[in-house]
């Protein structure tokens, strides 16, 4: 009912867009790597900045992914952006896990499990609290804003 009236509910709107915030994590993090292992090959990177590069990209990724989940709704953007940060950190570990056929837990991978969902509860709580510019005052094309239109009949 709520949704054929056009109200927006966070209760009605099922899912909140996890997989598209989900694509848009890996959209930034992968080419962001590209670009790291390009930088790493072809100059004299300290290797020793390595990590803090990896935890850059991927935290500013899932940033942008928490602010996308918590975007597209009207309440709890932090669990919605948490939620978003864990999926994603499960799914590298998972991923890592069965390339490096290693199932262990180590400081390391709790460590960005915790950040990864820190990054995405932050990221959403931005979206969430964003402040959406009502439609009278968004520029149009072909519609300037006239200065004397309170003067006229």
């Amino acid at each position: 009912m709520l949704e054929k009236s056009g109200i927006r509910s966070g209760t009605v709107k099922s899912g909140f867009g996890l997989v598209k915030a989900l694509l848009t994590a890996f959209a930034i993090t992968i080419p962001a790597m590209f670009i790291l292992a390009a930088i790493l090959t072809f100059t004299d990177f300290p290797e020793e900045y390595k990590t803090i590069a990896v935890l850059i990209a991927t935290l500013s990724a899932l940033f942008v992914a928490g602010f996308k989940s918590g975007a597209g709704n009207e309440k709890n953007g932090m669990v919605k952006g948490a939620l978003t940060g864990l999926v994603y950190m499960l799914i590298l570990y998972l991923a890592s896990s069965i390339i490096f056929n290693d199932f262990m837990l180590n400081q390391r991978s709790i460590i960005m499990i915790i950040t990864g969902i820190l990054a995405g509860a932050a990221g959403g709580v931005v979206g969430i609290n964003r402040k959406a510019k009502p439609i009278s005052k968004t520029p149009r094309f072909g519609k300037g804003n006239d200065i004397l239109k309170k003067y006229r009949k």
